[in-house]
């Protein structure tokens, strides 16, 4: 990758050996993957940035410590990120926004977030 620019619709980027519109157009939706070690090491992100890597798979509390179950996903369906948590009591999975309100705390240090659920979501 020569040249990334993020737009409100697409990250465009410039891909070294792709010169021409149709080889950039069969790329369209490709997925691109990236060793862990060529990335920004994630002590050096920015605050309220996170890997999706480090994030599934953290317990997921709530306010008094207690256990609601593990992160299973993180999704971005166009307004915001959504973590999809697999709860303790094996019932299906759930949904929260990914916002400083309904998440106030990433610890990954201690393998933990904190979550605020929507009263609809308690007990």
């Amino acid at each position: 990758i020569e040249r990334v620019r993020i737009t409100p619709k697409a990250i465009v980027a410039r891909i070294k050996g792709v010169t021409t519109r149709e080889g950039a157009e069969a790329l369209n939706r490709t997925k691109l993957y990236a060793s862990r070690a060529k990335l920004r090491p994630a002590e050096k992100a920015k605050d309220g940035e996170w890997y999706v890597a480090d994030l599934v798979g953290l317990a997921a509390v709530n306010a008094d410590g207690a256990e609601l179950g593990a992160i299973v996903g993180v999704h971005n369906f166009g307004a915001s990120d959504i973590v999809e948590i697999a709860p303790v009591s094996g019932e299906a999975t759930f949904l929260v926004a990914f916002t400083e309100a309904t998440v106030p705390e990433v610890d990954i240090a201690n393998g933990r977030i904190t979550v605020v659920l929507p009263e609809e979501l308690e007990d």
